[in-house]
Order: C-alpha cells, then structure tokens, then sequence
C-alpha cells in the first residue's frame, strides 16, 4: 500500500474512459512545453528559466507516460504520477511569484496569463487522479493475472 492508493479514484475523464483519458493527458503534456517556447515573456530571468527546465521535464515525464500507458506498465505510470505531484506544487508556487513580480510591475496582462496558467496547474490535479485511477486499474489487472497463474 502506497500513498498513491489513498487518493481518490475517478471512473472517467470527462465522460471517457481512464486509459483513453490518460492517453489524452500525455498528449496534452508533450504539447504543453510548445506554449512556453511561444511564451511573449521576452526577459529572460532566472525565475523564468527554472519554470522551463521544470515543464522540460515535463515533457520528458509525459513522454515516460505514454510508453507506460502503450505498455500497459503501472510502474511508468507511477514515475509520472509523482512527478506530476511534485511538478504542480513547485509550478504554482513559482507561477505565485511570478505574478507578485508582475504585479510590482503593473502588467496586469501578464499577470493575468499567470492566472491562467495557474489554474491550468489546478487543473492538472484531476489529470493526476485519473492517471492515478488508471494505474491502480492496471494493478487490479496484473494482481487477477498473477491469482489466475498459481
């Protein structure tokens, strides 16, 4: 038993299934990083630069999840998973420092990206619960085949 099984389970995404819906969060997370290579935030700042070491590494965690989910392996799934966890703690505190710079500096457009970017993170809170869902779909799956075998 891990924490990961304490978290609450969905029964779809968005009225898709949870592997479907897994397959759609992935994609999601390798198109991601493109909105920060087109970010309009010219300066470059070393606040800036780590959110896109961290979504970088996103992308490459997305990638982890979707060969998990095209090889049906709890395990990869599991990797994303804590990533995704870790990733959107850092993401919203750095995204509330980044709209406190903003805001010092009266650029209220930017901030209100900010804004939005911050509740894309939130959003990213029920992508992890459906992965989580899937995962532990997965470990159902495998422990029924382990049972059939003995």
């Amino acid at each position: 038993m891990t924490a990961l099984d304490d978290l609450p389970d969905v029964d779809s995404f968005f009225g898709i299934d949870l592997k479907t819906g897994s397959l759609m969060i992935a994609a999601i997370g390798i198109v991601h990083p493109m909105a920060y290579g087109c970010s309009f935030f010219v300066p470059m700042s070393y606040l800036l630069v780590t959110i896109w070491i961290l979504v970088a590494l996103f992308f490459a965690a997305n990638v982890v999840l979707l060969f998990g989910l095209v090889k049906d392996d709890a395990l990869l799934c599991t990797i994303w998973i804590w990533y995704a966890v870790i990733f959107v703690v850092v993401m919203l505190m750095m995204m509330i420092l980044l709209a406190l710079v903003y805001t010092s500096r009266r650029q209220r457009n930017r901030v209100f990206i900010v804004i939005l970017g911050m509740l894309w993170y939130m959003l990213t809170i029920y992508f992890v619960l459906v992965v989580n869902s899937h995962r532990k779909q997965l470990l159902n799956i495998n422990d029924k085949m382990s049972d059939k075998k003995t």
